[in-house]
């Protein structure tokens, strides 16, 4: 049974303003700021894999071949809406997936000139409990990469070697506290601090990120933080989404305490899960298995405004959350229900915030995919 009670946290950095797109031919992947030419999706699948897709111009998907890849481990079919159970190291081309039903991490290295998957060894064991949780997370510097445990209530954190060899650091995993769900995780831009959503208890757990990968608890450390998705669009700006579609944004202060700035309510919505643009001018509200996306205007100063037409509707309901490409033209958002559907549906995002779809593209029908990475 899919524990969708709580959601997690789903969190976007943002490095600045994007250049534009490429043309709008069909036959060409596009070639994005920062990367951007493949799509990557954890399947969640009892028997788990990767799907992989190449992104043309026009923001349609074609997969490769190949695809999906195989993790070697068990997914959950399910989960927090917005954990985000994938996650890269670009520079070293390694992919991670975590499997939630065994606690493992599987690694692939990735071709930058194809797309493909190749799995490097057997999957690690994560060292606790993900349970309903399993997100990951990777620091700007790709030395480390960070593992939730929902069910124990801890983060382990593995040393990540050129090769995609995973090596936990010394007194991993972490303790976040009794009771503390582990939901959800991202990173401040130069990684010395670490952000746990914990949506079962209200809580947002800060922990400072020392040189060699250990963690230690802020001062002040669990906030009280009524919000069930949280994601990072600049150093300071915090935006929190809880179940029943209200989206507050908040400064986070020098000791990351978030402190409210606005706050705005979605009549009728059920949206749960927080991502962003790069760019940190649109917050995107999704999942919660409401079929539509919200598009929220995030002005400087944290006011909040929605996006004429909000929310859009999407071909079923939102499993997760929605990603958008680099140049912020693009959204990508992953589809799921009880009836065997799992599918992404990608959106043409208008120069006012605007959705218009492009279509949709199957993925594991056996799975219930949350989760999306563009590289």
């Amino acid at each position: 049974m899919r524990s969708f009670k709580h959601l997690l946290l789903a969190m976007v950095a943002v490095a600045g303003l994007l250049l534009g797109g490429c043309g709008d031919d069909d036959d060409t992947i596009v070639v994005f700021p920062n990367n951007g030419k493949f799509l990557y999706a954890n399947n969640d699948a009892t028997v788990n894999s990767v799907s992989a897709f190449s992104i043309r111009a026009n923001g349609t998907l074609v997969e490769l071949a190949g695809s999906p890849f195989a993790t070697g481990g068990a997914g959950s079919i399910g989960g927090y809406y917005a954990s985000n159970k994938i996650a890269l190291a670009r520079t070293k081309k390694l992919l991670f997936a975590s499997n939630a039903a065994d606690s493992t991490i599987s690694v692939f290295a990735m071709s930058s000139v194809s797309g493909e998957l190749v799995a490097i060894g057997l999957p690690v064991a994560s060292g606790g409990t993900m349970s309903s949780g399993g997100t990951l997370a990777v620091d700007a510097n790709e030395n480390f990469l960070f593992v939730g445990n929902s069910g124990t209530n801890n983060i382990s954190v593995f040393a990540i070697a050129a090769d995609g060899t995973l090596t936990p650091v010394l007194g991993s995993p972490f303790s976040i506290g009794a009771g503390i769900d582990a939901a959800g995780l991202t990173l401040n831009s130069v990684g010395s601090t670490l952000y746990i959503g914990a949506p079962a208890a209200n809580l947002l757990v800060v922990m400072d990120v020392a040189v060699d990968g250990t963690l230690t608890q802020v001062a002040g450390s669990p906030f009280a933080f009524d919000t069930n998705s949280f994601a990072l669009v600049s150093s300071t700006l915090a935006v929190g989404g809880t179940a029943g579609g209200i989206l507050s944004s908040y400064n986070i202060d020098s000791n990351g305490d978030p402190v409210l700035l606005d706050t705005l309510t979605l009549a009728g919505s059920n949206n749960q899960c927080v991502s962003a643009t790069r760019s940190g001018s649109l917050a995107i509200l999704s999942g919660g298995g409401t079929n539509g996306i919200a598009m929220i205007n995030l002005a400087s100063n944290g006011t909040l405004s929605l996006v004429a037409g909000s929310p859009f509707p999407t071909s079923t309901a939102t499993s997760g959350y929605a990603i958008a490409s680099p140049n912020g033209k693009v959204l990508f958002a992953t589809e799921a229900d009880f009836g065997g559907i799992n599918q992404i549906e990608t959106f043409v995002i208008d120069s006012d915030g605007a959705l218009t779809t492009r279509g949709t593209y199957p993925l594991d029908s056996l799975g219930y995919t949350t989760s999306l990475v563009i590289y």
